[in-house]
């Protein structure tokens, strides 16, 4: 497979529906394992949707496939109608902002991990980002604010404060497009709650892609999608998921998702 950094140089708007028409998948490490099948799916603009499954149901890759860490075996992946193999990789990463399960926090200062990628953000932008990640008041109690340095791994802060502050850099970016992959699977309670209640502020205005196995994570978002065995193969609330019986209450019934 070449690089998808070889293909792609026009630099659209990325806005509009997100769509994987027909995709199929495979790692190339893992070529006797087909990870997604024929899948269809349709995200609106603005739209906020949890994408939930077993581990290992093909999850995740669709967060890569978004984000051209990969590109499709066959079918393709669509933005505003615009296929993403036609994009220059770079414009593509920095409108679509991702959030992961492991903040990836650097031993630097705080504002330097907000600004992080777009070195021309001001001291505004960033204060505006942090503000809308419900951490700026934490800041500012430091002794040091914005300048305080966070340690290796974000050692010096508190699991939440860094899913924060990888929000924060998140929503610095010009970004219409939020990703949020098992952003809270490591968080205690009293921290997922509060990173939650920064999503559910930060999602306005945005198409945004919750991967979780939060049942409070699903409850925010307009609609769930259940990918099992690399397809789509139900949609809807979780009241009515519940009540069709099928994969997805399952699951819940096997202790998949967790409070």
């Amino acid at each position: 497979m070449s690089s998808c950094e070889s293909r792609g140089n026009i630099r659209p708007e990325i806005s509009g529906t997100i769509r994987f028409n027909k995709v199929n998948f495979t790692y190339p490490e893992r070529p006797e394992a087909p990870v997604l099948k024929d899948m269809k799916l349709k995200i609106s603009e603005g739209e906020c949707v949890a994408i939930v499954g077993a581990s290992g149901s093909g999850k995740s890759t669709i967060a890569s496939l978004l984000q051209r860490l990969y590109e499709p075996d066959n079918g393709s992946v669509t933005i505003g109608g615009v296929d993403t193999r036609l994009m220059d990789v770079n414009h593509l990463r920095d409108n679509v902002s991702v959030v992961s399960q492991q903040p990836h926090l650097f031993d630097a200062s705080i504002a330097e991990n907000i600004r992080y990628g777009h070195p021309s953000l001001s001291k505004a932008d960033i204060r505006c980002a942090a503000k809308a990640a419900n951490i700026h008041d934490f800041i500012m109690s430091l002794p040091n604010g914005y300048d305080t340095i966070i340690g290796e791994n974000a050692s010096l802060i508190s699991g939440g404060q860094a899913q924060r502050l990888q929000i924060a850099r998140a929503l610095a970016r010009p970004s219409r497009i939020l990703v949020l992959d098992e952003c809270t699977s490591s968080l205690d309670s009293e921290n997922q709650a509060a990173v939650l209640e920064t999503i559910h502020a930060a999602k306005r205005g945005r198409t945004t892609i919750m991967i979780t196995h939060k049942l409070e994570a699903m409850l925010m978002c307009d609609k769930t999608l259940v990918v099992h065995d690399g397809e789509i193969v139900e949609q809807g609330s979780y009241r009515k998921l519940m009540e069709r019986k099928g994969v997805f209450a399952r699951l819940a019934r096997g202790g998949e998702w967790i409070s």
